[in-house]
Order: C-alpha cells, then sequence, then structure tokens
C-alpha cells in the first residue's frame, strides 16, 4: 500500500512541475509576444513622428519659398513678357494720340525740367516706375532726395516713365489718374515734378497693391500742393488730359521695348518696375540695397556725396559712358 502510494505521489508531483513548466513556458511567450507587438508599436509610433517632422519641415521649406517668392515680387512688384520686337504698331498707336505732353521724349519720358534747361554734358536718368508698386515707393523713398538735388543742380537729365500696368488693382483707375496727372504736371510745372512724385510715394499716402482702399481726386491734389504745384495746375492735372496717351504709353513701354528687360532679374525677358536706366544702359537692382541705393547711384555715375547738388561738378561718367558696376 505504501509503495503504490508514494508511486501515486510521483506521479502527481511530475504532472504538477510539467503543467508549471508548461504555463511558465507560455507566459514567457506572451511576454516575448508582448514585447514584440510594443516594440511594434514603438517603430510604428516613431515612423509616424518621422513621417510628420518631415511633413513639417516641408511645409517650412514651403513657405519659406513662398515668403521669398512674395518678398521677390513685391520688390520687383510685377513683370510682364515683352510680346515681340516689332514696334512700330504700338509706337504709331502712342504717336497717333491727339492730346500728347509737350515736354516729353519721343517715347513718353516726361521731363522734369523744362526742356531748355537740358544739360547736354550731364547723364540721363530714366526711372520707370507705377504709382501703386510697392517697390517703387521703397526705392523712391530711399534715391528721392539725391536725384532730385542732383536734378536742381543740372547734374543729371531726369526722365520719369509712369506705367499704368498696375491700373487693375485698383477700383477707381489709380495709376492711370497719376500718369496722366504726372504729364500734365511735366508740361505745366515740370520744376515740381518731382516733387510730386515724392508725394505720391510718401509712405502715409501711398495705396496698397493688395488691399487698396479708394484715392479721390481731391486726395492727389493735396498731394500735388504739398509738393509745391498751384492748386490750379493741380486741379486741371486730374481732368485726364493725357490718360489716353499713357495708356498707350504702358503698352508701347512695357510689351514692345526689349532694351528695358533687366535679363539679371529676368533671365527669360520682361518687363518689371522700378526700373533704372542711365545713358540707355540698365543700372540694374539685382544685387542693390535699397537702404544703400543713393550712395550706390552716386558711385555708379562717378559722384561723391559732398559734390550732390553742386552745380559745378558734373558726375564723371558724362552723357555717354555707361554706369559703374556696384
Amino acid at each position: 500500500m505504501s509503495r503504490k502510494h508514494s508511486k501515486g505521489h510521483s506521479t502527481t508531483t511530475r504532472a504538477t512541475q510539467a503543467r508549471a513548466l508548461s504555463k511558465q513556458a507560455a507566459q514567457r511567450r506572451e511576454a516575448k509576444a508582448a514585447a514584440e507587438a510594443k516594440a511594434i508599436a514603438i517603430a510604428a509610433k516613431e515612423r509616424r513622428q518621422q513621417t510628420l517632422v518631415g511633413a513639417l519641415v516641408m511645409l517650412i521649406v514651403v513657405a519659406l519659398v513662398a515668403v521669398i517668392g512674395v518678398t521677390g515680387w513685391s520688390r520687383h512688384s510685377k513683370s510682364v513678357q515683352i510680346k515681340s520686337q516689332t514696334t512700330s504698331a504700338a509706337y504709331r498707336d502712342l504717336q497717333a494720340v491727339a492730346q500728347k505732353p509737350a515736354n516729353a521724349t519721343d517715347k513718353a519720358g516726361l521731363y522734369a525740367c523744362k526742356k531748355a534747361k537740358l544739360n547736354a554734358k550731364a547723364p540721363t536718368v530714366e526711372i520707370y516706375l507705377d504709382f501703386m508698386c510697392p517697390s517703387c515707393g521703397e526705392l523712391n523713398r530711399n534715391l528721392d532726395s539725391t536725384l532730385k538735388k542732383m536734378n536742381k543742380a543740372q547734374q543729371i537729365n531726369i526722365e520719369v516713365h509712369p506705367i499704368t500696368f498696375l491700373d487693375g488693382q485698383s477700383s477707381d483707375h489709380y495709376s492711370l489718374r497719376t500718369a496722366s496727372a504726372a504729364a500734365y504736371i511735366a508740361d505745366n510745372d515740370p520744376d515740381h515734378l518731382m516733387d510730386f512724385v515724392s508725394q505720391l510715394f510718401a509712405k502715409d499716402f501711398q495705396p496698397s497693391e493688395t488691399a487698396y482702399k479708394p484715392v479721390s481726386d481731391d486726395q492727389i491734389i493735396c498731394q500735388a500742393v504739398k509738393a509745391g504745384i498751384d492748386k490750379t495746375v493741380a486741379t486741371k492735372a486730374m481732368q485726364g488730359t493725357y490718360a489716353e496717351y499713357m495708356s498707350k504709353a504702358t503698352t508701347y513701354t512695357t510689351l514692345h521695348r526689349p532694351e528695358l528687360c533687366d535679363t539679371a532679374l529676368y533671365p527669360n525677358g520682361g518687363f518689371g518696375t522700378p526700373l533704372i536706366r542711365v545713358n540707355n544702359c540698365i543700372w540694374s537692382l539685382k544685387d542693390i540695397n535699397y537702404v544703400d541705393v543713393a550712395a550706390d547711384f552716386e558711385h555708379s555715375v562717378g559722384i561723391k556725396s559732398r559734390d550732390v547738388g553742386n552745380s559745378s561738378v558734373l558726375p564723371s561718367i558724362g552723357a555717354s559712358k555707361e554706369p559703374k558696376r556696384v
């Protein structure tokens, strides 16, 4: 009896141990499976995080590109592709306009003084601008003082070329109205033309290109009076006398004058504002810092800052040489 009992006890013990071992093995398998599942979950989480980080980096890159693009667009407010080198038809249309300003070039440049006062030995500076163009305003506010002093001292001859290709950005033909007014002032009070340009580009006056609010004729007249223009002349300037002429001038200038393409800025061709030419050569604004633009301009035409406004000193490039590189 006692041997049978001992044998049965031994069998029971082995069975219990086997079950325990089996349970432990099962627990190890479960633990291993759980660990593997956790590892897979962690890896998946890391992949999701990497994907999110990658997406975020991409969004930042896209945003930066957009900012750079907007900055470039803001500085050179608008460019248009020059359609053709055939200028005859557009030029004929310009010349056929009944009302043309007398104190202007045959290519619609408005003299900033009377023709009789032009200095044949001085450089000619052409300024192409749209009165709504924010970059034109920024350039003017940094360069205007130098240009006006040199113009008054007959150290340079200035031609202002108002462009109206941003007219559609306004609800009341602001670009066209101001361009026409500038042409009238060039005819009737040219000595104050540059002052009028400055008043239109005043930081507290120039309207926004992207959030335009209507500007009345009276408001523009007020700016003209601030520029030293008689109110009667200023009022007549707003009658649109040269509106058709300035509209035709824009078509001719922006679409049919390939010599005005700044290839440094527009490698594929095109016209944009602001644009400056000196002695028929484009003075590229590609690498110009507007804050230092006056000093850069003085260097390019060959005059020292201390001589700006001194009528006895002319820029060294004279009336025919190209401007020096900055």
